[in-house]
Parts: C-alpha cells; sequence; structure tokens
C-alpha cells in the first residue's frame, strides 16, 4: 500500500481521457465539450511540464501517490468548493505563479502561457475510478465488502468530495478561459446543466411477514434488556399486523412511491431480488413479483437484484436472471447487489460477460459517499486489455439508512448540500429508497423522508432519473 513510481501508460491515458470527455458531453454544454476538444491538453511527465514556455494545459502523467491522500486543502470554485489532495511540488525557476491564491491552488502558470494543474489530476482520477485502495487493501466485512469505514479517504473525511467531477469542472473552465483571454477561468456560468438525481429501489422484502423479518423483530422486543432498559414491546404489534396484512407498508408502497415520483415529473429503476431464499437471500420468494411489476408504469426501468450467492457464480447469477426475465417479460440490462456485495478485481467483467449494461452497485453499505469518487455514471478499465469494459457503473451515493445514520437531525439539509455541489461543477446523486422505508409506522424516522429529498432535488432544477436513461444509445 505504499506509493508507485511510474508514469501512466499510453492506453490508461486514453482511457482517463475518454471518460472526462464522455463526462463532459453528459453534463456540459455542447460548447464546453468543443472547448476542451480545442484547447491544447498535453500529458508528459513532470519534468517535460515544467519545461514547456507556450500556452497550453500540460496535465502530467506521473504516477507516486500512495493510497492515502496527502495534504487535503480546499479552493473556492464556481459558488462552491472544491477539495484537492496529493499536490505538485511548484515548478521551478522564475515565471511562474500560484492561481488562484499562493496558499491554495489550481494551477501553477507560467507567464508565457504555460498552465499545469497543481495537484496530481489524472493518478487521483484514475485510482479512484479502478478502486485501488480497495484493490491493494486485504481488508473486508463479514460479508466481504470494502466498506467506507475501511477507505483511506475516509480518516481525512474525504468519502464525499466528488473528486473526478471537480477535476472535470476545473478543465473545463481553464479551457475557456484559455480560449478567450489566455488566462484559466474560474467560472462554469453557462456551461454545466442542472444536476441529476439517480433514483432507484431495492425490491428485496415485499412480504412483512417472513421467517426472517418476523424473527428480527421478535429479537428486537428484548434488545433493550441487554442495556437493562425496559423492553420494546411494540414490536409484537408489527409481529401481529404483519402477519394479518403481510403486504401492507412493503409491496403496497411500490404505487405510493411512483406517485410521490411522477408528481416531480422524475423515473426511477425497480430492482428485483429472487432465486435462493433464506435470510441473506430473497425472503420473499419469486410469485410475488409479477404482482408487484404491475405496480410499475410499463415504460420504467426493471432490473435484477443480484442475490447474496450470485457474486461471480455465473450458473446461480443466469438461473436468477432468466427467472426475472420470465416474470418481467423483456430483456434486463440492469442491476445491483444485494448487501452490495462486489470484487473490485473480477465483479465488472464479470457482469458484462452475464449481458448487464448498467450496475449500481458501487456505494457503501455504513457511509454517504463517493466510492469511486464520481458522481456520475462511467465505463470501468480492464486491466488486462487495457480498455474500457462494454459495461457503465452508476455509482451509489446514498441509502436512506446512510443518509439519515450521517445525519440524523437533517437528512434533507445534508443532502442538499451534497446536490447543490454537484449543481455547481455537474454531475448526477445517486439515491436509494427501500419499499419498506418509504411509509412505515414502524420505521417512523424515514416518514416522509423521500418526498422531502425529491422536493429538494425539483428546488435546485434536478432531473430525477433511472440509471439507464443516462447511457449513451446503443
Amino acid at each position: 500500500m505504499g506509493a508507485s513510481n511510474r508514469v501512466m501508460k499510453p492506453g490508461e491515458v486514453n482511457y482517463l481521457w475518454r471518460q472526462i470527455l464522455q463526462h463532459t458531453e453528459r453534463f456540459f454544454t455542447r460548447e464546453a465539450l468543443d472547448m476542451l476538444q480545442t484547447a491544447d491538453i498535453r500529458f508528459l511527465s513532470y519534468t517535460e511540464a515544467i519545461r514547456i514556455r507556450e500556452p497550453v494545459i500540460a496535465i502530467t502523467i506521473d504516477i507516486n501517490n500512495s493510497v492515502r491522500p496527502k495534504a487535503p486543502y480546499k479552493v473556492p470554485f464556481n459558488g462552491t468548493e472544491l477539495t484537492l489532495w496529493n499536490p505538485l511540488p511548484p515548478p521551478p525557476g522564475d515565471g511562474w505563479s500560484n492561481l488562484p491564491c499562493t496558499a491554495t491552488p489550481l494551477w501553477y502558470r507560467h507567464e508565457q502561457g504555460t498552465l499545469i494543474p497543481a495537484w496530481h489530476i489524472f493518478a487521483n482520477l484514475f485510482d479512484l475510478l479502478t478502486l485501488r485502495e480497495e484493490r491493494e487493501s486485504p481488508r473486508r466485512d463479514a460479508h466481504g465488502r470494502f466498506t467506507g469505514s475501511m477507505s483511506p479517504r475516509r480518516e481525512d473525511n474525504l468519502l464525499e468530495v466528488p473528486a473526478f467531477n471537480e477535476g472535470v469542472a476545473v478543465l473545463v473552465a481553464a479551457c475557456r478561459g484559455l480560449l478567450k483571454e489566455n488566462y484559466p477561468g474560474f467560472d462554469l456560468k453557462g456551461l454545466v446543466q442542472p444536476p441529476v438525481v439517480v433514483l432507484s429501489h431495492d425490491n428485496d422484502i415485499l412480504r412483512g411477514n417472513d421467517v426472517w423479518t418476523q424473527a428480527v423483530r421478535f429479537l428486537r422486543i428484548f434488545q433493550p434488556l441487554l442495556k437493562f432498559k425496559p423492553p420494546r414491546l411494540a414490536n409484537f404489534w408489527w409481529i401481529l399486523r404483519n402477519t394479518m396484512y403481510p403486504k401492507a407498508y412493503y409491496l403496497e408502497n411500490l404505487a405510493g412511491m411512483v406517485d410521490v415520483e411522477r408528481m416531480f415529473g422524475y423515473t426511477s429503476s425497480f430492482y428485483f431480488l429472487n432465486g435462493t431464499g433464506g435470510r441473506l437471500g430473497a425472503r420473499s420468494g419469486s410469485a410475488i413479483i409479477p404482482e408487484a411489476i404491475r405496480q410499475i408504469p410499463p415504460e420504467w426501468p426493471v432490473g435484477i437484484h443480484y442475490n447474496y450467492d450470485t457474486l461471480l457464480n455465473a450458473d446461480r447469477f443466469n438461473s436468477q436472471l432468466t427467472e426475472l426475465c420470465r416474470y418481467v417479460g423483456r430483456p434486463i440490462i440492469s442491476g445491483r447487489a444485494h448487501y452490495l456485495r462486489f470484487d473490485p478485481e473480477k465483479s465488472f467483467s464479470f457482469l458484462a460477460s452475464m449481458g448487464i449494461q448498467c450496475d449500481e452497485s458501487l456505494g457503501y453499505s455504513d457511509y454517504v459517499g463517493y466510492r469511486c469518487g464520481i458522481a456520475g455514471p462511467f465505463q470501468p478499465y480492464d486491466h488486462t486489455s487495457g480498455q474500457a469494459l462494454p459495461l457503465w457503473e452508476v455509482p451509489l451515493t446514498m441509502i436512506e439508512n446512510t443518509l439519515l445514520g450521517q445525519y440524523p437531525r437533517d437528512p434533507a439539509k445534508a443532502f442538499h448540500n451534497m446536490l447543490y455541489h454537484i449543481s455547481r461543477i455537474g454531475g448526477a446523486i445517486s439515491l436509494l429508497i427501500h419499499p419498506g422505508l418509504f411509509f412505515n409506522p414502524e420505521f417512523p424516522e424515514t416518514r416522509g423522508l423521500y418526498r422531502r429529498l425529491l422536493r429538494v432535488a425539483c428546488q435546485l432544477e434536478a432531473r430525477g432519473e433511472a440509471a439507464v436513461n443516462l447511457l449513451p444509445p446503443k
């Protein structure tokens, strides 16, 4: 997990530049994309970059990063604040200045026009998109997951920094400034599109009367006794209620979520869990799925919630997918892993081989944050071929439980702050709401939460989309 010293390979540079262009095309105006493609941008070693004496953007591609971010600092930009780390040393010699200020620079600029990013932008972004910090770490939880608490970025409170989006925003603003005034710009007025909120629902429990859910309720009756507190007798009511009305506040919430989304003009994805049953599997069984699908508008995306036991298992994955396609009546191209189980070395290529074109598994089960450092879709990098895989990853930013766990006093304000930041730099936040927590008196802390979050999104003029709607047309 130490530092590595090498120059990025041409294939790695081409891959990352392609992701930058695709991101710009999706979240910025056509003018921004044209400027990024027109500007003189070169990818060089640091030694080569500091020797240039003409108006170009010289992006260093030496990699000398450890997985632990070094020296994070903040810079005002376009009505928000960027957070950068792994700064580059100032170029030696005369004629260089730090912009916008000496203490916290975005750029090193030579008086003859050369611009060098003041932090290791390319290496940082490549490491994040290729999951370097978890590929190099043996740490995993009981479900085999790399969690937010294990990330070196967590120690520096950097999980909620969309580093990729911030890097692209800086490049776009600089290109406009260079092309118009031969001086880097620091705002994006008229260049960034409204933010996107990617909405999805994991339908892993559609009945509240399965043996495992009821057993958990029963155990929670007596949990307070361990702390010498009165037992939670109200749980007897929840057990009885879902015994008599198993679909109440679970399957019956699907129509309510659709109604709320339609009210705001939004669309979402619904992921269904079928296949193997059990405590970690499909508790509600498969027979209820056709009834659930009838609650969803036929034009809205339906995807697969990969079962717990399908991780890198082609036979089980195909069996689950085939069964679900039969219920849905159309091909399924998108999905998310149950319990967010994911192998950073193998899962991308495995999912692509299974016919999945859009995955939403890369989020944290314990924290709000950008696991890949990006707010929006990207194509994963295949280390074997040195090219992008035929798969789009739309990383999960927050689950209703992680949002409430981190920000119990005002989750809507926390959501607003993150989405506002994205509105200033371009991108998409992904939000997961479970049907059983949409409107359920057993969990009063989540009642009305989804509506409040969508209202915030609407106030910030965000579009509400299903992940597959962000993919380029085939």
